[in-house]
């Protein structure tokens, strides 16, 4: 019997074209010439900059709309609403509250019917912790949810999933995830339609 499943699914990188969207920022405003491969988490690292420029460029991106012109990863909208009429479908993101409105309408514009407000949850680990807002990472709040699965591109949010028995999938081939030996409980998928061969597997066999 196939289960229904809580499938929990970030944005960035596996819905929403972040990454590209920050590099075309950085080369226009401040003259960098980064691609998608440059990409590191820690932004300083990546623009090669001391910390104190670092969080100023950093406020200065997160201060305007740019989020709400990320382009779209290819298969995410097909592939999520077959799997919508069978499963709860719920976001769960690391974005910082400040995006949560422009959060909201670009989900509406390019996941209609998808997702419901209320089954969009905010980590809150980069914001202090308000009654919107769980402070927690997300393994801690998958857990406190109750999803099954995880659809991310950073293989530590995917390991702390594992870690409390649920499966992840992580998301894409990207050089900040490239690992190849992945543990128990981490599977590789390297687009949409690997997703939904995964979802399926995990929903017939568990």
């Amino acid at each position: 019997m196939t289960k229904r499943l809580t499938i929990a699914v970030d944005i960035d990188d596996v819905l929403a074209r972040q990454v590209e969207g920050l590099v075309a920022f950085s080369n226009q405003r401040w003259g960098t010439v980064l691609t998608v491969d440059d990409y590191d988490e820690d932004w300083g690292v990546m623009w090669g900059v001391d910390l104190e420029e670092r969080t100023r460029r950093a406020a200065e991106f997160h201060n305007l709309p740019i989020s709400r012109s990320y382009g779209c990863v290819e298969g995410a909208y097909e592939v999520l609403q077959r799997l919508s009429r069978q499963h709860h479908l719920i976001i769960v993101t690391s974005r910082r509250l400040q995006m949560k409105a422009d959060t909201f309408e670009w989900l509406d514009d390019h996941f209609p019917g998808i997702f419901s407000r209320d089954d969009i949850h905010f980590t809150g680990i980069w914001d202090n912790a308000t009654e919107h807002s769980a402070a927690k990472t997300k393994g801690e709040l998958i857990e406190k949810i109750g999803a099954d699965v995880l659809i991310d591109d950073q293989l530590k949010h995917c390991l702390a999933v594992a870690e409390t028995g649920r499966r992840a999938l992580l998301f894409g081939v990207y050089n900040w995830n490239r690992q190849t030996v992945l543990p128990a409980g981490v599977e590789r998928v390297v687009d949409w339609v690997e997703v939904e061969k995964a979802i399926e597997r995990i929903a017939e066999h568990g």
